[in-house]
């Protein structure tokens, strides 16, 4: 099927998965509706309709992003600054605020769920927040959309990712899950360098995840397990879909044993060629986390 090739946002790795759901995202309010497939290549990526080209989204991303860091989901004006874990009655007027500003209030709703607390009583983190210690989601999220350029989409979409930027990383790229033990140096020493390109279209991307409280945790849709050792779950699709199609099919492909899944008989009906999972790591304190390499967990071959 004809299409503009997206060969850098690989459906192989949630970064570049939640990097294709952002460009839809980007797309969003456009004259023309920008629907999203993936190649059926062995390593598959990410395809839109032919009319759409590379110059066209990164022009249209470039517009929206400076839309998205004014808007209270990122600059919340609540304490503590910079993060997400706000108290319990602060929880409610961000996502209240966040709807208000319109079409990004996806986004405050996949960070944070109303009634869901740590022991601080303050917001408890999601499923897909992977950063600790001083790091700061909503600051990082501000430095990633305020330092990304046109050609770092560009290189994001394009590829190869040349993992030369310094500018903050939210840690879903699968290269993240390096095992010290196989290293000759503590990689703790050294400054981590990323691909902005992707990583920007990927916080839009997440706006597709809502989050919801439950007993003693943040659930994220797509996401099982406990929170140190826990997955994530997405379907690769070759048939071109809008985004509320996507949307719906992220909803219909969450459970973490797709093959025992009645759901599993209609996959292929509704296009979905293999269901992706990849564990989700976190230190011992259970704080950074990262995604361990995918495996194949349902294929319709």
């Amino acid at each position: 099927m004809n299409g503009t090739h997206l060969t850098g946002l690989e459906g192989t790795n949630p970064l570049g998965f939640f990097a294709a759901l952002g460009i839809q995202v980007a797309s969003e309010g456009s004259s023309e509706e920008l629907r999203l497939w993936w190649s059926d290549d062995v390593v598959p990526h990410a395809v839109v309709d032919e009319s759409i080209s590379i110059e066209a989204i990164i022009t249209q991303a470039m517009t929206i992003l400076p839309a998205w860091l004014r808007s209270p989901a990122i600059t919340s004006g609540l304490k503590p600054t910079g993060d997400i874990k706000f108290n319990e009655s602060d929880i409610t007027t961000y996502l209240h605020n966040a709807r208000l500003a319109g079409p990004n209030a996806g986004l405050a709703a996949c960070l944070v769920a109303e009634g869901s607390l740590d022991n601080s009583s303050a917001a408890k983190p999601t499923d897909l927040y992977f950063t600790a210690g001083q790091q700061k989601f909503l600051k990082m999220v501000k430095d990633i959309l305020e330092g990304v350029t046109a050609e770092d989409l560009k290189i994001g979409m394009t590829g190869p990712w040349s993992y030369q930027s310094k500018l903050s990383s939210l840690m879903w790229d699968i290269s993240d899950d390096s095992n010290y033990a196989l290293l000759a140096s503590n990689p703790a020493k050294e400054k981590k360098l990323t691909n902005p390109g992707a990583e920007a279209l990927a916080v839009l991307g997440i706006s597709n995840y809502p989050a919801f409280g439950s007993t003693g945790r943040t659930l994220t849709q797509g996401a099982s397990g406990g929170w140190k050792r826990g997955a994530f779950t997405w379907p690769i699709w070759t048939k071109p879909a809008s985004r509320r199609v996507v949307s719906s099919l992220l909803a219909h492909t969450t459970a973490s044993e797709p093959g025992l899944n009645k759901r599993a008989l209609w996959y292929p009906s509704w296009g979905i060629s293999r269901i992706m999972q990849s564990a989700i790591r976190r230190s011992d304190q259970g704080g950074y986390g990262t995604f361990s390499p995918p495996k194949v967990v349902w294929s319709r071959e």
